[in-house]
């Protein structure tokens, strides 16, 4: 299934964020690291107006619970990265991206999730698979909610008074705490965690708040619409034309075009790559857009970050061509299929 576009930036929204490294290297290499990196979080949520509720920090991987100010996740997340790279790469003599380029977040109801949330990251040590090896190097903020550390960065209390309601006291909070972490995650919660609810893997809530979030996002009306909005039409339609792409390709004998699903995602289209299918599809939305006056040929190219003339009418008609030998059907019969 190709992934979703992002949600709209919710001012004031409850996130979960996951970070990894990139391949062949690691966040965390020796204790110091997590003194840093806990350095740069608490800049960061200050600067953006932000709360940290949990933290899971190891050698490849961050997961964080946060609280958005008004400003966007991307521009905390993009804020944290850059710094933290910059500081562990000056520390260890290293250079170069640190971070994988894309975080996975998923966007909750904090008054359903908050709790589980924070049980679920402070477990994440123990619920690793083997070959996640973490050897040991390791930090959460599980030891503030135990009242073990003092960190004024971090906001338990939300969590807390959630979790024993109508109790004011703090050892009586941190003592129900306690007994919540002596008992393992429940298995469908860090399902729902992993991969977001049945209905949208972005979002995590109940229906009246997954109708909210879907509302929020919801494309203007056309009549509303400025010649400088054509970002969501190209988006909508890239990801319309990614979803019946793969499953017109998982009904072809060929391993190679088989193959081409795992490859054609959202990300993958705009990343600059020229490995099949990527131009073809990109050809195939351009022509869709075009065709149905969505948006012009300079608005897809610059939408994919490609040259125009990669999208220009004669490369268009030769993958148009190039899909109906591979697939035995016109790209307006394809259109067709994909609905209004």
């Amino acid at each position: 299934m190709p992934r979703l576009t992002r949600l709209s930036d919710i001012p004031f929204g409850w996130y979960y964020v996951s970070l990894g490294s990139v391949r062949g290297r690691r966040i965390a290499t020796a204790q110091a690291d997590f003194t840093a990196a806990g350095k740069v979080l608490k800049r960061t949520l200050r600067e953006k107006g932000a709360q940290l509720h949990a933290a899971y920090i190891a050698e490849r991987e961050a997961h964080l619970v946060i609280r958005m100010g008004e400003g966007p996740l991307s521009g905390f997340t993009g804020r944290f990265q850059h710094e933290y790279a910059r500081i562990f790469n000056a520390r260890h003599g290293e250079r170069g991206q640190l971070f994988r380029l894309h975080h996975r977040s998923l966007l909750i109801e904090h008054r359903r999730w908050l709790v589980p949330l924070v049980h679920f990251v402070h477990w994440i040590e123990r619920i690793e698979t083997p070959e996640a090896g973490t050897d040991g190097l390791w930090w959460s903020t599980d030891a503030v909610y135990r009242g073990e550390a003092r960190e004024d960065w971090v906001t338990t209390n939300v969590a807390l008074r959630m979790l024993k309601s109508g109790a004011y006291n703090r050892a009586a909070q941190v003592q129900a705490y306690r007994e919540l972490m002596s008992k393992e995650p429940d298995a469908r919660h860090i399902y729902l965690f992993n991969h977001g609810s049945a209905k949208d893997p972005r979002i995590l809530g109940g229906e009246e708040f997954l109708r909210e979030i879907w509302r929020i996002n919801e494309p203007p009306a056309a009549s509303a619409r400025r010649s400088g909005d054509s970002e969501q039409d190209i988006s909508g339609a890239a990801m319309r034309i990614i979803s019946a792409f793969n499953a017109l390709c998982k009904t072809q004998s060929q391993p190679q075009i088989f193959g081409w699903t795992e490859r054609l995602t959202y990300e993958s289209l705009r990343s600059g790559s020229r490995r099949r299918p990527l131009p073809m599809v990109r050809a195939l939305i351009a022509s869709y857009l075009v065709g149905h006056e969505l948006a012009t040929v300079t608005q897809t190219a610059r939408f994919f970050g490609c040259d125009p003339k990669t999208l220009s009418a004669r490369r268009r008609g030769v993958y148009a061509a190039a899909f109906k030998q591979r697939f035995g059907t016109e790209i307006d019969a394809f259109f067709d299929s994909l609905g209004p």
